[in-house]
């Protein structure tokens, strides 16, 4: 969980280098999705259940976008879709041992009845 949260903030400082080269809205957009990934990866750390419900269907719809821009030749969304990637599985990775271990709980729960 620590990785997708140090990967948010690695991106919040891309976009934030990206902003600086920008213009009139899409430095604001560029500015908002540097706030809004900054948000998600402090409220990871805290351990909020919302901002990785979130995160997950941020960087999902990111990584779309991601892989679309890199098929149409944009080479330098390869950095952000990986960064994508890896945050999903480290999220999705997290939803995954919390059922082994309620899993396990369950196990446990029933041979002691």
């Amino acid at each position: 969980m620590k990785l997708a949260a140090y990967l948010l903030f690695l991106q919040s400082l891309f976009l934030l280098y990206y902003s600086s080269g920008a213009e009139n809205i899409e430095r604001y957009m560029l500015l908002a999705f540097a706030l809004l990934n900054f948000l998600l990866a402090w409220g990871i750390f805290r351990g909020q259940k919302r901002a990785v419900k979130i995160a997950v269907i941020y960087k999902g719809l990111d990584f779309f976008f991601a892989i679309l821009m890199l098929m149409a030749g944009s080479l330098p969304q390869a950095l952000n879709a990986g960064i994508d990637l890896l945050v999903l599985h480290d999220l999705i990775g997290l939803f995954g041992q919390k059922e082994k271990e309620e899993s396990k709980e369950e196990i446990e729960t029933s041979h002691n009845v």
